[in-house]
């Protein structure tokens, strides 16, 4: 008899467990469904269907997450996270270029020792027409060196480039400017290897003629004469390299600059639209228990911290406060006051 009563409490227990599982898995179905409703209208008061990528794919969009007694987790992607990429890569030239305007040491050192190599004529006899010659070929190797501009005119060049690809990632210059940029930075770069050839093409001669111990008024007004007209198109064209870079540079910069207080703008605007909808829409969580919040994580949009590590940023609601938002009994603004906001 006793075992009859056991069993038979068993399986009212079990009964009643059972019950309690699966009304509890059809509120959580329930829940879920509601959530993934309230997802969708978000996502349309927050125009992400208007924000599409390459091959119309959207760049934003909302997944969600219920944690029972804690509430809903929403993370939001919006396209203002792929707009800081921009701004980042944009950083990140800007960086590399001030690296670059120090200077390569063991280039500087390799090239002292190429000049000064060059600087030392070759060996000959040594009388008097001898050390003419030597003194002569002297001077005009180190005039050779003080017109070769070929690693000024590099580093410019490049700086000038890096500075034209972030005019274009930060959507300073359209596709047609940028290519007109890049023509122009070619020609100076085409033009410079030109020259730089035919730098090169007198030092050979003048060398040629040191080693076989050749001077006289002909050949020196021959080689002084292809120095100075070199000069007269290496030294604008220096003029012009360094130019363009300093242009595009501050170009690039103060295009920087406004990209990122038009961002830093668009993000306090979404987070406005962000708290409208919450207050016009949050209500229709009608399954969410009312003691329970709503945390929206805002990928990539965080404070940066001072390791430049991208962050998210959260707001959290309480399922009370939206409530009293949408039924006026509190504003937009106080429903901002009263969530918690952080970057993490």
């Amino acid at each position: 008899m006793l075992k009859t009563v056991r069993l038979n409490l068993f399986i009212a227990i079990s009964a009643v467990f059972t019950l309690s599982a699966s009304a509890q898995e059809i509120q959580l179905s329930s829940l879920q469904r509601n959530i993934d409703i309230f997802s969708g209208v978000l996502e349309e008061a927050l125009d992400f269907a208007e924000a599409k990528g390459l091959f119309g794919l959207s760049l934003g969009g909302i997944d969600s997450t219920y944690l029972v007694g804690q509430g809903v987790v929403l993370e939001v992607r919006t396209p203002l996270a792929n707009s800081r990429n921009r701004m980042n890569l944009a950083s990140l030239n800007t960086a590399m270029q001030s690296l670059q305007l120090r200077g390569n040491p063991f280039e500087s050192i390799a090239l002292s020792q190429s000049t000064s190599a060059q600087s030392s004529p070759p060996r000959m006899a040594l009388n008097a027409e001898s050390v003419e010659s030597s003194s002569y070929y002297s001077d005009m190797m180190e005039k050779i060196a003080n017109i070769d501009y070929s690693l000024i005119v590099n580093n410019a060049i490049q700086q000038a480039s890096e500075s034209a690809r972030s005019l274009r990632s930060l959507g300073s210059v359209d596709d047609s400017d940028y290519e007109q940029l890049r023509a122009d930075i070619e020609t100076l770069r085409t033009d410079m290897q030109e020259n730089m050839q035919d730098l090169r093409q007198v030092e050979s001669q003048l060398r040629d003629s040191a080693a076989v111990a050749v001077s006289g008024t002909n050949i020196e007004a021959e080689i002084n004469s292809k120095l100075e007209a070199l000069m007269s198109k290496i030294e604008p064209l220096r003029e012009q390299a360094i130019a363009k870079a300093r242009e595009l540079k501050q170009r690039s910069e103060a295009a920087e600059q406004a990209y990122s207080q038009q961002w830093q703008q668009d993000v306090i605007d979404f987070e406005s639209k962000l708290y409208q909808a919450m207050c016009d829409y949050g209500s229709t969580l009608r399954e969410l228990p009312v003691q329970e919040s709503v945390s929206v994580i805002l990928t990539g949009l965080g404070e940066q911290a001072e390791d430049q590590r991208r962050t998210d940023k959260i707001h959290v609601f309480s399922k009370a406060d939206l409530l009293l938002c949408q039924s006026g009994d509190i504003t937009v603004a106080a429903l901002q006051q009263r969530s918690s906001q952080y970057s993490y």
